[in-house]
């Protein structure tokens, strides 16, 4: 695995660049796989800016790095075991996380002291804590069952306000639905009506033309008889007609 670059700086109480070795010690072996990786310590000396990039294996769950600033100078020296995260860009020594030793689990505390403010209500408290977001605040706790309470009371207000309100949706839902029911009825009721007229239409259509149709042929049958008759009468009439010249003629 690639070692990642940590960059230290350190700097003495006026500001200036501190001198002196670093020196660099692995807590426990590196397992990697069923392979026991030795990595012995080293010393690192800072530079006269007092800094210093160092190369250091990432850790795992196996091993921490423990970090001797200063150690042959009794006034500074001091001791940390952090863990190095695999980074392909340099890292600051100051963001690398504290280990406990014998765990190797994070530390609870990295060094910083833990502050805390008193209020005297709720009220005082929201307002120290927006003033100093970095800090934690309390207050008695008479004054947080109180405030939980009415917490409580109002939710169970409001949630009783919603369930009334599901209840009057519910009930209008179901009125929208019967409305719609009836007009899907009506509207069948509507489209049976139009296909009876349709019906009765076509029906009365049908009649008058067999009406008609029976008309045509009852004047035609009549027209035919007339047709007949006329035929016949001249018939008989033309000998009259032949008889009566010939007797003018012989008068």
């Amino acid at each position: 695995m690639a070692a990642t670059n940590v960059h230290f700086s350190f700097k003495d109480a006026q500001g200036h660049p501190k001198a002196g070795t670093l020196h660099f010690a692995p807590v426990r072996r590196h397992i990697s796989g069923s392979t026991v990786v030795v990595q012995g310590g080293f010393d690192v000396t800072l530079g006269s800016d007092g800094t210093a990039t160092v190369q250091l294996e990432p850790t795992d769950n196996t091993f921490a790095w423990k970090v001797s600033e200063f150690p042959d100078d009794t006034n500074s020296s001091f001791e940390r075991v952090v863990q190095v995260p695999a980074s392909t860009s340099t890292i600051e020594y100051t963001s690398l996380v504290d280990v406990d030793a014998s765990t190797l689990a994070p530390a609870l505390n990295s060094g910083a002291a833990l502050t805390y403010l008193l209020a005297s209500s709720l009220q005082e408290a929201q307002t120290m804590s927006a003033a100093n977001p970095g800090q934690m605040v309390f207050y008695p706790e008479g004054q947080a069952k109180t405030v939980a309470s009415q917490i409580l009371e109002d939710l169970t207000g409001a949630r009783a306000v919603v369930e009334a309100q599901s209840a009057v949706a519910a009930q209008a839902a179901n009125a929208a639905q019967a409305a719609s029911d009836a007009s899907q009825a009506a509207s069948a009721q509507v489209t049976a009506v139009a296909d009876s007229i349709t019906e009765s239409k076509t029906v009365v259509e049908s009649h008058a033309n067999e009406a008609l149709t029976a008309i045509d042929e009852a004047v035609k049958s009549v027209q035919d008889k007339a047709s007949d008759v006329s035929g016949e009468d001249g018939t008989d009439t033309m000998p009259t007609d032949s008889t009566d010249s010939a007797s003018s003629q012989e008068a």
